[in-house]
């Protein structure tokens, strides 16, 4: 009997070793969009945004939504609302980085046949943003680098020295 509690007590300790404690660890990261009525490109307040049945969150008052700590891979991303069809969209998460779905389009049920569907608004364009460059104390650019005004005649003329 002791033998057989001694066995179990290394069988034990042997297999919590093997793991070093870390359970079932993934890469993850982050899928962000939003939900919009496709025949008014309204957004659709509290529509829920899903990656399977584990990750959910409500769009907010903009139709936004983010969803964090989604596992790498393709992933399917799906919005539901009451009132509305359902859209889904498959793409691909990276890991520590934003993947962005864009827009998950919903029509409503009750819409008349000749309602058509908007297009999907513009995405905008990030501005860009100009980062100064470190110009050392003392340096003077060549002429060639940035050219500067030439001075008018008149101004020559007025700097020469007068003879008299």
């Amino acid at each position: 009997m002791r033998n057989l509690v001694l066995g179990l007590v290394f069988l034990l300790a042997m297999g919590d070793s093997c793991n070093n404690g870390v359970v079932g660890v993934q890469d993850y990261g982050s899928v962000t969009g939003r939900v919009l009525d496709a025949t008014t490109n309204r957004p659709i307040a509290n529509a829920f945004v899903s990656v399977g049945s584990l990750f959910v969150v409500t769009a907010d008052g903009q139709g936004a939504f983010t969803l964090p700590h989604v596992p790498v891979g393709l992933q399917s991303v799906t919005a539901r609302m009451p009132g509305y069809t359902t859209d889904a969209t498959t793409l691909r998460v990276k890991k520590d980085e934003t993947a962005q779905v864009g827009y998950l389009r919903l029509v409503p049920l009750s819409k008349p046949e000749a309602v058509p569907t908007l297009p999907p608004p513009a995405t905008p364009t990030p501005e860009v943003t100009v980062i100064p460059t470190y110009v050392p104390p003392g340096y003077t650019p060549s002429p060639s680098a940035s050219p500067s005004p030439s001075p008018t005649p008149a101004a020559s003329a007025s700097m020469q020295p007068q003879s008299g």
